[in-house]
């Protein structure tokens, strides 16, 4: 019950942000656009891409290319604002996502919520929530050229100064080794961005105090990067054989050498060196414990309004409202299969590829008319 209290609150919250915007996206013949409450195109669907940003104020339609302009849309007032290239939630610090965003020879992160940008003084690609750090990879930068030569002095040859022949050009720098790249640890809250560590490297490994571990009930979990994992007690940061073990606040403890190091030889010399157990496997990431049997389990308590698909009569599916356990009212309809997402209020018809929000208080759909009949939807 306590379980179900819960998720009908989240759901409240979640229809309360959603009440107060008006624009949204939708997807129709595989692409995304832009609509207001009425129905009214604000953005016609030419987009590959959409993200609505974790705040609910704003969101980001685009392509990872350079034929279509990538858009961020404010959800309120359907502000647009245009940029070359951005990826979406790509950084979070101080618990606030942040865009990137690469106008041409600019490079920022733009926060999510208040759109507050962060110049980026290096060519970032990806960033990496670990705890209390942002592990951010960026292109290596160039070695530094060979100090400059001094220029030749004359030299006087029958009385006579001449000039020496000129210096042939210096060999150009040494470019960055293949498949290593720049690494720099920064504080999750530091807005700055200041490195507490940088270097060169080709992979970092977290590793977190797990005493009394069962490795054989080890489980695997997907590593992401919205600040999902707990403050590691140790990291290491390897090159090809040198690698090198740093404490939970960035001092280096100890190099050390192994080629072809596979991660439990890493985990071992770590936890020895430590003098504690450690593992990559993080205790506060993990999978849930499995619920009650199916036949302890209580029965479950429909909270109203609810949304439900249904098979109709005439063999049509329906997203149908209900009010109550009596009160029910027919959304739309479709001979196509109908998906639903209760948390997001999104639904689709995937025969067709078309997506679209559903108001939770009205169930009135946010898809231009024109779309209708292309998606095989019939409103009612």
């Amino acid at each position: 019950m306590q379980k179900l209290m819960t998720t009908a609150l989240l759901l409240a919250v979640s229809s309360a942000t959603f009440a107060q915007n008006k624009y949204y996206p939708f997807g129709a013949g595989k692409k995304y656009g832009a609509t207001d409450t009425l129905g009214n195109e604000l953005v016609k669907p030419i987009h590959k891409f959409r993200e609505v940003f974790p705040s609910g104020k704003e969101f980001a339609l685009y392509n990872f290319s350079d034929e279509v302009k990538d858009l961020i849309i404010n959800a309120a007032t359907g502000k647009i604002q245009a940029f070359e290239y951005i990826v979406p939630s790509e950084a979070t610090f101080n618990g606030v996502s942040y865009t990137i965003i690469r106008e041409k020879d600019k490079c920022y992160l733009r926060s999510e919520e208040d759109g507050k940008t962060i110049l980026l003084k290096k060519d970032y690609t990806d960033f990496f929530s670990e705890g209390k750090y942002v592990i951010a990879k960026h292109y290596p930068d160039p070695p530094p050229p060979p100090p400059a030569r001094p220029a030749p002095k004359p030299v006087k040859v029958n009385g006579k100064l001449i000039s020496p022949p000129p210096l042939p050009p210096p060999p150009p720098p040494p470019l960055p080794p293949l498949g290593f790249d720049g690494y720099s640890v920064i504080g999750a809250n530091d807005l700055t961005l200041k490195p507490v560590m940088t270097g060169i490297f080709k992979a970092y490994l977290t590793l977190y105090k797990n005493e009394q571990e069962n490795m054989a009930e080890r489980i695997v979990i997907k590593k992401r990067k919205a600040g999902e994992h707990a403050d590691f007690y140790a990291i290491i940061f390897s090159t090809d054989h040198t690698h090198s073990l740093y404490d939970s606040s960035m001092k280096l403890v100890k190099k050390f050498e192994l080629k072809g190091a596979q991660q439990e030889q890493l985990e071992k010399i770590a936890s020895d060196i430590m003098k504690t157990p450690l593992s990559n496997f993080d205790r506060s990431n993990a999978a849930a414990p499995m619920g009650l049997p199916s036949k302890n389990r209580p029965e479950p308590v429909i909270v109203y309004p609810v949304f439900e698909v249904v098979k109709a009569d005439n063999g049509n599916n329906q997203l149908v409202l209900k009010r109550s356990a009596t009160e029910v009212k027919v959304i739309f309809e479709s001979p196509g299969r109908i998906s639903w997402n209760p948390y997001t209020h999104i639904a689709g018809i995937p025969d067709t590829d078309t997506e679209f929000n559903i108001s939770p208080e009205t169930g009135r759909i946010f898809l231009p008319q024109k779309y209708w009949e292309a998606a095989g939807i019939i409103v009612k």
